[in-house]
C-alpha cells in the first residue's frame, strides 16, 4: 500500500518538475531594449539661466522617447509663436539655404534628414509646413522644430501647411497624441502657435516659396501681404490655395499655344485649385520669378522638378517631399533642396527605424479587445448551437443574433489586423471603398499602390469626425 501511494504521488508531482521558462513580473523581457526615460525634462533644465533651449539636451531625451512637463512644452510653443507672430506673412530670405518639405510627424527620419543638410546652427532652413499627422511623433516633431527656432530665428524658418489646422488635426492623430502625451492645454497652443506661422517665403528674389501652390486670386505677391493668417484656414480663398491647391495632372505636356484652363477645380482635395503650366508661367512672368518651390504631395523620388520655362530654361515649378516611407507604407525617398542662388542642389535619404507603436496610440489591452471579444462570442456561439434544439423559435433567434454579432467583432479584428499591415493609409471605415481593403500583404503594397489606398486621405474633411 505503502509503494502504491509513493508511486502515486511520484505521478502527481512529475509534471511540476518539468523545466519551464518563467517571466518576471518587474523584469524587462527585451533586455536590449533600454526604458524610455521616466524623469519629465523641465523648463530649468531646458532653459537653465538663459532664453535659449539646451538643443542637445533636449534632442537627446526626445530621441530615447522621452517626454517634457506640461510647462516646460508649453514655455516652448508659447515662445516660439511669439517670434513667428511677428514675422511678416511673406518671408524674405537670402541664400545659401535648405528647403525642407513634408515632415508628418515622422520624428527619426527628420533627424536623417538634419544629417544631410548639416548643422542648423552654421545652416539656414525653411521648411514648407505639414509637421503633423500621418506620423507617431508628431509632438516631438513640434517640440524640437519650434526649440530651434527660439535658438536661431534669424536662420531658421517654419511656415504653415494644410495640417497645421484644427480641422485635420482633429480628422488624423495629432489631437490624440496631444491629449496622451502631455493634454489639451497643449494642443490649444499648438493651434494658437499654427495660426502665428508665415504662409510664404521669397527666396533672394527668385524663388517662391508655399506649401500647396499659388491662386487665381493673388496675382502679384504684395497681394499676400494683406492676407489675415491668424485663423483657422478657409475651405476656398487665397489662403486656402496657398495650403491646398497642386499642379494639373497634365502640367509637363501642356503647351502656351494651346487652350488650357488656367485653373480648374481640384477634385481630389474636394477644395482649392489645380493650377496649369500656363497659369504658372504667366504668375512667374507677372513677378519676375524664377521658379515656385512648394510641398504638399508625396513623391516617388522624394523630389519633382516640373517641365521648363521657355525663356529661362529653369524649372517653373519644384515639389519637394522629406517625409521617407511616408504612413510606413509608400517606400518613397525623402529629399531636401539646397539653393546656393544660382544652383540647386538636391540630396536623397531613406527611411530609418524608430520605436514601435500602435495604431491611434492604442496600448495593447485596448488594441486586442476585439480579438477577444470575437473569440467569446465564437464560443458562445458554438455552445448554443450545440445545446439548441431545432424546433425551439427562441434559442434559434438568439442564435442568429449572437452570429451577428459574432460577424460584427470579425470585421473589427479584420481592421485591427489591417491596420498594422497597411500602416495610416486606410481612410475611416465610414468612407472606406473596396479597394482600400484589397492587398492583404504589405509586401504587396507599392508606390502606386499605396497612392490608390490613400486617395479618400486627401480629401479636406468637412465633417470633423475622427479618423478611426
Amino acid at each position: 500500500m505503502k509503494k502504491y501511494q509513493q508511486i502515486k504521488k511520484d505521478t502527481i508531482q512529475s509534471p511540476t518538475k518539468l523545466n519551464k521558462k518563467k517571466y518576471s513580473s518587474t523584469d524587462r523581457v527585451m533586455n536590449n531594449v533600454p526604458y524610455p526615460p521616466t524623469h519629465l525634462l523641465t523648463i530649468k533644465e531646458i532653459f537653465g539661466t538663459s532664453d535659449k533651449p539646451n538643443l542637445p539636451l533636449l534632442l537627446q531625451h526626445l530621441e530615447a522617447e522621452g517626454r517634457l512637463e506640461l510647462d516646460a512644452a508649453l514655455t516652448i510653443m508659447i515662445r516660439g509663436r511669439e517670434l513667428t507672430a511677428r514675422e511678416p506673412n511673406m518671408l524674405e530670405i537670402g541664400t545659401p539655404i535648405t528647403i525642407v518639405g513634408d515632415i508628418h510627424g515622422q520624428f527619426f527620419d527628420m533627424l536623417k534628414m538634419f544629417e544631410k543638410g548639416g548643422d542648423v546652427s552654421s545652416n539656414q532652413y525653411l521648411f514648407l509646413g505639414d509637421y503633423v499627422d500621418r506620423g507617431q511623433f508628431s509632438v516631438e516633431v513640434v517640440l524640437y522644430l519650434w526649440a530651434i527656432k527660439i535658438a536661431y530665428p534669424d536662420t531658421f524658418f517654419l511656415l504653415r501647411g494644410n495640417h497645421e489646422c484644427r480641422n485635420l488635426t482633429v480628422y488624423f492623430t495629432f489631437k490624440d497624441e496631444c491629449l496622451l502625451k502631455l493634454g489639451d492645454v497643449f494642443y490649444d497652443e499648438c493651434m494658437k502657435s499654427f495660426d502665428c506661422l508665415p504662409i510664404a517665403a521669397l527666396v533672394q528674389g527668385q524663388l517662391f516659396c508655399i506649401h500647396g501652390c499659388i491662386s487665381p486670386e493673388l496675382r502679384h505677391l504684395r497681394e499676400i501681404t494683406d492676407l489675415h493668417r491668424a485663423v483657422e484656414p478657409p475651405t476656398k480663398g487665397p489662403l486656402c490655395d496657398i495650403l491646398w491647391a497642386d499642379p494639373t495632372d497634365s502640367y509637363d505636356n501642356e503647351k502656351l499655344e494651346q487652350k488650357y484652363e488656367m485653373y480648374t477645380h481640384n477634385g481630389p482635395r474636394g477644395c482649392s485649385y489645380n493650377v496649369s503650366y500656363k497659369a504658372m508661367c504667366k504668375f512667374l512672368d507677372d513677378n519676375d520669378l524664377l521658379c515656385v518651390i512648394r510641398a504638399h504631395q508625396v513623391q516617388s523620388a522624394g523630389c519633382k522638378m516640373y517641365k521648363k520655362h521657355e525663356k529661362t530654361l529653369f524649372p517653373t515649378l519644384v515639389t519637394i517631399f522629406s517625409a521617407p516611407n511616408y504612413c510606413e507604407v509608400y517606400k518613397n525617398r525623402g529629399a531636401i533642396l539646397r539653393y546656393d542662388g544660382s544652383v540647386m542642389h538636391v540630396f536623397q535619404y531613406k527611411w530609418v527605424k524608430h520605436p514601435y507603436v500602435l495604431p491611434n496610440f492604442l496600448d495593447a489591452f485596448r488594441w486586442s479587445i476585439p480579438f477577444v471579444l470575437e473569440k467569446v462570442t465564437d464560443m458562445l456561439l458554438a455552445v448554443l448551437k450545440y445545446c439548441s434544439d431545432e424546433n425551439d423559435s427562441r434559442l434559434s433567434k438568439r442564435t442568429q443574433i449572437i452570429e451577428k454579432i459574432v460577424h460584427y467583432y470579425a470585421s473589427l479584428s479584420d481592421e485591427a489586423e489591417q491596420s498594422l499591415v497597411f500602416g495610416n493609409i486606410l481612410p475611416p471605415t465610414n468612407v472606406r471603398t473596396s479597394d482600400s481593403s484589397r492587398v492583404v500583404n504589405k509586401g504587396q503594397i507599392d508606390f502606386q499602390t499605396a497612392q490608390r489606398m490613400d486617395y479618400a486621405n486627401e480629401h479636406i474633411p468637412y465633417n470633423q469626425f475622427r479618423r478611426k
